[in-house]
């Protein structure tokens, strides 16, 4: 990785931090090697160069940051419980939580208090209770079921 301070060429506007290995000068003649003739600055003036020292904003051009990545579409993000956590909401995470849900009613129905453990999507264990988990598994559905009802872009073959 080239450092500020480190030597370059410059030509045109860009910043090069070799020279061609073989450069035609304007009288025809060429020349092939350039920790030669990049010491001669007739040959360096005729090709169009001038030796320079690489700057901050030289390297921040050569190696711009990569872009940020793409915002997670609703489904990718899932569902935020207002409790600082997200449930996912593909097909799997939708089985599993409604089989957990039908198990904590029955047990509910049956007089057994057994606290709810749900996984988010970072893989975090949250302790609800039968209360918590059934009115957040209504607003849940009821999320999804608006996601599913939104228009979906075409896809192309």
């Amino acid at each position: 990785m080239p450092a500020v301070g480190d030597i370059c060429y410059r030509r045109g506007g860009g910043v090069y931090l070799t020279l061609p290995p073989r450069a035609r000068l304007s009288d025809g003649t060429t020349r092939t090697d350039p920790d030669q003739y990049s010491l001669d600055a007739s040959v360096m003036s005729d090709l169009g160069y001038e030796v320079s020292i690489l700057t901050e904003e030289d390297i921040a051009a050569m190696f711009p940051p990569p872009p940020p990545p793409p915002e997670p579409t609703p489904l990718e993000a899932g569902f935020d419980t207002g409790l600082g956590w997200r449930l996912a909401w593909q097909a799997d995470d939708v089985a599993l939580l409604t089989g957990l849900y039908v198990l904590a009613q029955r047990a509910e129905q049956l007089g057994v208090d057994q606290p709810v453990v749900v996984t988010d999507t970072d893989g975090q264990q949250h302790t609800l209770t039968f209360a918590e988990f059934d009115q957040m598994m209504l607003a849940y559905g009821a999320a999804r079921a608006a996601l599913s009802a939104e228009p979906t872009p075409e896809v192309l073959p």
